[in-house]
């Protein structure tokens, strides 16, 4: 597809060029035991940490979700991680944040309705729904996925936002600010267009399915009509997934049966604990 080195080219004439670190102590942990998911409300998740409990909040339709994030959990209680207040997990796209209180251990994840970048909320749906559907592109794409922080920046034609009809392309990181994602009018970028920058919470805010994409890797392209993903090509400019060919997505993240799913400790969506 010539839309590709289009886009690049005209970012470049416009003249714009996971891991948790938790310190270590001597503790003994208690011995690994399956996650266990209670609480007086449905939305409460709870699990053992040593002499401690981890407090998660999410909506019951994510409780697969939660598993997954309570295996990184035992994975740190095993390896003797001491959480601290105000410790940082980033995971995926966003970053979760630990609230200490005794032996009280809640997770909050960015206020992505309010000021992600200075507040935090209890509940972390919205992390981990996303990480849900990027799952489900991941598997229909076949690859792993590369990681992005929500507070980092996309280059998008101006405008772009408030089209039907766009697309997302991967390149290669210039590193700082930036993901590498570009996001432009499906039409191509016209040569009076501007470009502006966007930190990924502010897509999400205006448009979460485009961030649900985010994690394919560079070279990667998809294409959007509306909130529907209707196309997702790779870095050899084939065609990986098309939804008139293929149809839907399946909801909520889970792969479609004849799918080869990667494994709930998939370290391409946790991170990396040996860092």
């Amino acid at each position: 597809m010539h839309t590709r080195s289009v886009l690049v080219a005209g970012f470049a004439l416009a003249g714009l060029a996971v891991g948790c670190k938790p310190e270590r102590e001597p503790i003994e942990p208690e011995p690994t035991e399956p996650a266990k998911i209670s609480g007086p409300a449905d939305n409460e998740h709870v699990f053992a940490y040593g002499s401690q409990t981890i407090y998660a909040y999410a909506d019951p339709s994510l409780d697969g979700e939660v598993d997954r994030l309570f295996e990184v959990f035992a994975a740190m209680r095993d390896e003797a991680f001491v959480i601290r207040d105000g410790g940082e997990l980033p995971i995926g796209w966003t970053t979760l944040r630990f609230a200490v209180e005794g032996s009280r251990i809640g997770i909050l994840e960015p206020d992505y309705d309010g000021d992600p970048e200075h507040d935090s909320r209890p509940d972390i749906s919205v992390s981990l729904a996303t990480l849900a559907r990027q799952r489900a592109i991941l598997t229909l794409a076949g690859v792993p996925g590369e990681p992005i922080d929500f507070d980092r920046h996309v280059l998008l034609v101006r405008g772009s936002l408030e089209q039907s009809e766009v697309f997302l392309v991967r390149v290669a990181s210039p590193g700082g600010r930036m993901t590498g994602w570009r996001l432009s009018p499906t039409a191509g970028m016209q040569a009076e267009d501007e470009v502006d920058s966007l930190p990924v919470h502010a897509i999400l805010r205006a448009r979460p399915e485009l961030v649900d994409a985010m994690l394919l890797p560079a070279g990667f392209m998809a294409f959007y009509t509306g909130e529907r993903l209707v196309t997702l090509v790779d870095e050899r400019d084939e065609v990986v997934w098309d939804w008139a060919r293929d149809g839907e997505l399946a909801p909520l993240g889970q792969p479609e049966p004849t799918i080869t799913e990667h494994p709930a400790g998939d370290p391409n969506l946790l991170p990396a604990l040996d860092q």
